[in-house]
């Protein structure tokens, strides 16, 4: 009698067919990690790496800067979209311990190489002058090839040229700093997806894409 029961149940249970179509309600592919696209050993070890969702990551970081002329603890979260339909993007938030700075960046797209100066942080330096310091990112091509480079730089203007601390003792050794450098693919992750449509009621499909 149970066993009979079980059969009946079974089929009354909606059927399962494999489609070429649209996709939907996108499922997490298997056996793929963004961050592992991203080499988390080649990370700063102020950072780390999650999966917040199945087509995004964020990266944290921590960094202490010890010199001289800039002493002071700066956070960093890199919020990162390879995946977006529209085009590979990231955002940011930047803060700042000694002054309180929390400066978030949204927006920013594949195909853009920019220089954010933080509001209100800057470093003196003796015989030159302050120095802002700056975001410099840059995101560039498609999710098969994906150049990123995401850090903290600091330059001043003086006089006809721009001088950044890669060139002044006592900040070459600690700036620029980035957490991100390199070309990583993420195309795979991005083209494999599996989705489950409604194709009439009571019968269910599963949609493949690779």
């Amino acid at each position: 009698m149970r066993g009979s029961r079980i059969l009946s149940a079974l089929l009354l249970l909606p059927t399962i067919d494999v489609v070429d179509s649209r996709l939907a309600i996108p499922l997490a592919p298997k056996n793929f990690s963004l961050c592992e696209r991203l080499h988390p050993e080649d990370l700063p070890p102020e950072c780390s790496c999650r999966e917040p969702g199945h087509y995004s990551v964020v990266i944290e970081c921590l960094k202490e800067f010890d010199s001289p002329y800039f002493n002071d603890t700066i956070g960093m979260k890199i919020d990162l979209d390879p995946c977006n339909a529209d085009g590979s993007r990231l955002s940011l938030d930047v803060t700042e311990l000694n002054h309180g700075i929390d400066f978030p960046i949204a927006g920013i797209s594949a195909g853009e190489e920019r220089n954010i100066p933080i509001p209100g942080l800057s470093i003196a330096v003796p015989m030159v002058g302050h120095l802002g310091v700056d975001v410099a990112v840059k995101i560039s091509g498609n999710p098969d090839s994906l150049t990123l480079k995401v850090g903290l730089n600091a330059c001043a203007a003086l006089a006809h040229k721009i001088v950044c601390a890669s060139a002044i003792p006592g900040l070459s050794n600690i700036l620029p700093w980035y957490v991100l450098s390199g070309t990583y693919p993420f195309g795979d992750v991005c083209n494999s997806t599996t989705a489950v449509i409604i194709t009439k009621p009571g019968t269910l499909a599963v949609a493949a894409k690779s």
